[in-house]
């Protein structure tokens, strides 16, 4: 079967506290099963605490590097969390525009997030966190761990000059999905929406939809966690299959033709 096949190469990029090497699949089973239908899939391999820039930069490499591999002219880019902002920023910052076809952002914080904000307020547990985490994943491969400058980039005010200063590029298709925990789950996301984020209204534990909104919004994906949205965790949700989820992405970008 070939209804995930698209014109050009699809590159997965992820977003905070994991590693593309790492044991634990960032994506899951999803680029097996794409791949399995046809879809020319690579994943981005920028550190799990890099600043928004330094992993932009890493970014360009390894995009770079795909094109030369496969001969295409662009990629498409899907990214969740995070991972958005840095494709955002190497295609508007680094001048990666005309070698994008698409980008696809998911519960990506494009307005910010008040759970960074709350992290950052919390300056005795971030001076502890921190350190620990950037040691962790630089015995793990990261080159330039930075939990501040990690957490300092998504929050709301952080997020109003990144904007100002990553403007969209006509030449490239954006669209997004946002996730939503709108009643009680069993979920660490959930948990941390009760103890963080209680005047945020709903969100999917780190990001609340209106902040996830950016070009062509798409919807929310109701009662998924920010975790969950990737599939990473293998878990089911009702009314949410994220395998189903990320073909039907992938085969839209092909009849786009992207």
């Amino acid at each position: 079967m070939e209804d995930c096949r698209t014109r050009y190469p699809l590159l997965l990029v992820h977003g905070l506290n994991c590693r593309d090497d790492w044991i634990f699949s960032y994506w899951g089973p999803l680029t097996d099963h794409l791949r399995a239908r046809g879809a020319a899939v690579y994943l981005s391999g920028q550190d799990a605490w890099g600043s928004v820039p330094g992993n932009a930069r890493a970014l360009l490499r390894r995009a770079e590097d795909i094109l030369a591999e496969t001969g295409a002219e662009k990629l498409n880019l899907i990214a969740h969390s995070k991972g958005g902002l840095e494709a955002r920023y190497l295609i508007s910052s680094l001048g990666f525009a005309e070698k994008t076809a698409s980008l696809t952002t998911i519960c990506t914080p494009h307005r910010g997030s008040k759970a960074a904000a709350e992290w950052l307020a919390r300056e005795r547990v971030c001076r502890l966190i921190g350190p620990a985490l950037e040691g962790f994943w630089r015995a793990r491969g990261d080159q330039e761990p930075d939990f501040q400058a990690a957490v300092s980039a998504l929050t709301p005010e952080a997020m109003a000059r990144f904007n100002q200063e990553n403007p969209d590029n006509p030449l490239v298709y954006y669209q997004s999905w946002a996730a939503r925990l709108d009643r009680p789950v069993w979920d660490p996301m959930d948990r941390v929406q009760l103890w963080i984020t209680k005047a945020d209204g709903p969100t999917d534990g780190l990001v609340s939809p209106d902040s996830a909104v950016w070009g062509n919004y798409r919807g929310a994906l109701e009662c998924v966690s920010h975790q969950d949205a990737v599939g990473g965790r293998r878990r089911k949700r009702p009314g949410f299959d994220a395998k189903e989820f990320y073909i039907r992405l992938v085969q839209e970008l092909a009849e786009f033709g992207f």
